[in-house]
């Protein structure tokens, strides 16, 4: 199979998982298996893209609305999602997320954010009938928020480590395929060819800084374990409960 082949392979895959996601929402299982299988399809991807492949490769612009409560831990780990998917971003609004770069980064950031979304929504859902949540006597909203961003906290820790991790393993794979160099002149490539066609769409963006306000360190560290619950590092088919995507 040719690189070209395998590339489109990959794509595809990417573009089947996202429909998937948008069409009908992701269990606790479909989301932690799905997290790994984005890891696994950049380390492919970024594995086999050449110099041909990576001059070809359009970058695209996509937005993704989310509205509710959801959005403000994902407004928190956002540029984590980015770090690790390698895109450019910035929010518009209140509820758009807008990600530029390569097609199959962008793409796999969308479906990203989207089954964060979902665990972070099934998460909240079993803390609401937990007896520390009912037996709370703060306001609902402020133990919630804290949950929120206990759970983008640690996601972003979590996301953060596994571009490290991800980026060690294939810069050991192109030393042992005595090519170091040409990996690292890709990398430059591929990121220099995203900021001359971020620049190329004329926006300037401006940096927003917020902080956020923990009112309750017990509903934050609920959150925290649950972020830490979700199976990023988790093989595909690891678990039971997990089915494979394909």
């Amino acid at each position: 199979m040719d690189q070209q082949t395998e590339l489109a392979k990959v794509k595809a895959r990417i573009r089947a998982l996202a429909a998937k996601t948008v069409e009908r929402g992701c269990s606790e299982a479909e989301a932690m298996a799905a997290a790994a299988k984005v890891g696994e399809l950049l380390e492919v991807y970024g594995l086999s893209m050449g110099e041909v492949e990576l001059r070809e490769e359009a970058c695209v612009q996509a937005r993704l609305t989310v509205q509710g409560t959801a959005r403000i831990a994902l407004r928190w780990l956002f540029p984590s999602v980015l770090r690790f998917c390698e895109c450019r971003g910035w929010t518009d609004g209140r509820e758009d997320f807008v990600l530029y770069g390569l097609e199959p980064d962008v793409q796999m950031a969308e479906y990203l954010l989207r089954v964060i979304e979902g665990a972070l929504g099934w998460e909240e859902a079993r803390y609401r009938q937990s007896p520390a949540y009912r037996s709370n006597p703060l306001p609902g909203q402020a133990i919630l928020r804290s949950f929120r961003y206990g759970f983008a906290d640690r996601v972003a820790k979590r996301l953060d480590a596994m571009a490290e991790e991800r980026q060690a393993s294939v810069e050991a794979r192109r030393a042992a395929a005595a090519a170091p160099t040409t990996g690292t002149a890709l990398v430059l490539a591929k990121a220099r060819k995203v900021e001359e066609g971020f620049r190329g769409l004329g926006i300037r963006l401006r940096t927003v800084t917020s902080t956020a306000t923990v009112r309750d360190r017990g509903a934050w560290g609920h959150g925290a374990a649950a972020g830490g619950r979700v199976g990023l590092n988790r093989p595909v088919g690891a678990d039971p409960g997990a089915r494979r995507l394909k």
